[in-house]
């Protein structure tokens, strides 16, 4: 049963732990700072969910009348739709909250900003989850992100993510950096209930130890292929993506793309998704010159996807400023149904040719 009306997806039924020690419903960026919080200076302790789905309803009674929290104003998610009536259960969970890790992305907030180290403390999601479980709020249809900082460094991972895998639930994305192989993440893509995704934003070493600052490139692939061989294709085969984050004036040249997607490819990746660094996102939002260089970026890495026959994604951030900025409009170089619809885009006789070269340049990687 559905019902028509405003609101948006992250409210009607998804739940973010942030790495700052709150807890409200989505990771998403607006002009008025967007993730709006329900909960601060959380620490792991049990949540009174009764409450939780009321002030759920009450958000969701403000957007029908055509307001919105102060940090959703602008919300380019924020739609007329036909939703499904609303349960006391989540259909997608982000857990965000690890800020240790072994590398220094120069994009990453947990290194940009000190007082995110400074002040974040690590809790224990144990106690929250077997509470989740007991009161039926995760289902073996709920999706699980697991985001940080890296989460496999927690001394808790291994026992947090088998009870995940226990409870029933069987869509569980990691966001590791790779640089350590986990056994039980291996162990959960052989039974087809986890995947993960692994943000090496290089197609060379040399790019990678300038923004990951260590040189561990070559480890970092080896662990991504033996996690490819676990793959179970019988269940899941979309269980090993490579990420690459756009940063401009760093990485974001087409050569850099393409031998990202050639090493993926060679490394028999499920996938490769592409984003964009946040940060400079937050700053440069009236910087159109830019947004359209990445849109052509974009068009260049599904173009190359394409030819390898290799799957894409592009993330929502870019989505967003495309429609945000309307940049189709203003140039009619860009095409967002060939960006977005797969369908589109069929070989020509120089692609198959250029697959040729690239499976040449391929064996010299």
């Amino acid at each position: 049963m559905t019902n028509t009306y405003r609101s948006c997806h992250s409210i009607e039924g998804e739940l973010f732990f942030n790495h700052l020690n709150k807890v409200g419903y989505c990771c998403m960026l607006t002009p008025n700072g967007g993730q709006p919080i329900l909960y601060e200076n959380y620490q792991g302790e049990l949540i009174d969910w009764d409450k939780f789905f009321k002030q759920r309803d009450e958000h969701i009674e403000l957007m029908k009348r055509g307001l919105s929290l102060p940090a959703c104003t602008d919300c380019l998610w924020i739609k007329d739709a036909k939703w499904e009536v609303r349960k006391k259960e989540f259909r997608y969970i982000l857990f965000n909250i690890w800020v240790k890790c072994n590398l220094y992305c120069i994009y990453c907030s947990n290194h940009k900003d000190e007082n995110v180290l400074n002040n974040t403390k690590e809790y224990n999601l144990i106690p929250v989850i077997k509470d989740m479980i007991e009161k039926k709020l995760l289902t073996e249809n709920t999706k699980i992100d697991i985001a940080g900082g890296e989460a496999t460094l927690d001394k808790n991972f291994d026992e947090f993510l088998s009870l995940l895998i226990d409870s029933g639930v069987k869509n569980i994305n990691i966001n590791t950096n790779s640089t350590i192989f986990s056994k039980s993440i291996e162990d959960g893509i052989k039974k087809g209930v986890v995947s993960i995704i692994s943000s090496v934003d290089s197609g060379t070493p040399k790019k990678f130890a300038y923004i990951k600052k260590k040189k561990l490139w070559n480890n970092v692939w080896q662990n991504i292929s033996k996690y490819s061989k676990s793959i179970n294709q019988n269940i899941n085969n979309n269980s090993v993506r490579t990420k690459f984050i756009i940063i401009p004036g760093i990485n974001s040249s087409k050569s850099e793309i393409l031998k990202f997607i050639l090493k993926s490819k060679k490394s028999n990746v499920s996938g490769v998704i592409l984003n964009i660094d946040l940060h400079w996102l937050r700053q440069h939002y009236d910087d159109k010159n830019t947004m359209t260089e990445i849109i052509n970026l974009t068009k260049y890495f599904i173009r190359i996807a394409n030819i390898l026959d290799i799957d894409w994604q592009i993330w929502a951030h870019i989505e967003d400023l495309i429609k945000r900025y309307n940049l189709v409009q203003e140039s009619s170089k860009i095409d967002i149904d060939f960006i977005f619809d797969k369908t589109k885009n069929k070989k020509t006789i120089l692609d198959k040719f250029f697959i040729i070269i690239l499976r040449i340049i391929s064996l010299t990687m």
